[in-house]
């Protein structure tokens, strides 16, 4: 995939906290400086950089991960939002794919945003295929659609997302790419902000 320098590329995984806190402030700054913010799904090594699954984490593991959740806990309050710990390493596949769905058919935030507040608050299966198809027709996209895209398009598609993140570099999420300039993290906004509104990148 080509690189388009008048936007913004921003890679969201589903499952990270700070992910979802990020894309509020996000599309406030797509907003405020007029910039087009192209969004794409996300899949990070969560085992390699957690432990692997739960009953496999080591004390200092899990201490991070206890931090990494109280830290988001209170970000989210700042924000109005719930963000509870998760229970396992959720396979984000199906669910990135119809991120992909909605994206195309221009209803990204009408799926992403009840999705994403409800996962947080544990009360949205990831990995559920009639949950996911449910949240698509509620968004106003078309239930058959999405089957025809599931069966031909949905691998394909999920993959050269996938595979545009490495050309760019991306090891993480929320990762923002703005003129070939890469912005890691929701605490990096402020820097993405002053290149957008300043009209240049930093050294």
């Amino acid at each position: 995939m080509l690189i388009n320098l008048d936007r913004v590329e921003v890679f969201f995984d589903l499952r990270s906290p700070y992910s979802y806190l990020a894309i509020g402030p996000a599309r406030a700054l797509a907003q405020r400086s007029g910039v087009a913010f192209d969004w794409w799904p996300y899949v990070t090594d969560f085992q390699s950089a957690y432990g692997g699954e739960v009953e496999q984490r080591t004390s200092r593991d899990v201490a991070k991960l206890k931090y990494l959740y109280m830290d988001c806990r209170r970000l989210a309050k700042t924000q109005g939002l719930t963000v509870r710990s998760t229970t396992k390493l959720w396979d984000p596949t199906l669910a990135s794919q119809a991120v992909l769905f909605a994206k195309a058919g221009n209803r990204l935030w009408e799926f992403c945003s009840p999705l994403l507040a409800a996962f947080w608050r544990r009360e949205f299966d990831l990995e559920s295929p009639a949950q996911v198809q449910a949240l698509l027709v509620n968004a106003g996209l078309s239930s058959a659609e999405w089957n025809e895209f599931l069966q031909k398009d949905a691998a394909r598609a999920l993959t050269g997302a996938l595979k545009h993140a490495e050309e760019l570099g991306v090891f993480g999420a929320p990762t923002f790419i703005y003129r070939g300039e890469m912005f890691w993290g929701g605490d990096r906004m402020n820097l993405l902000e002053a290149a957008l509104l300043g009209g240049t990148s930093g050294e």
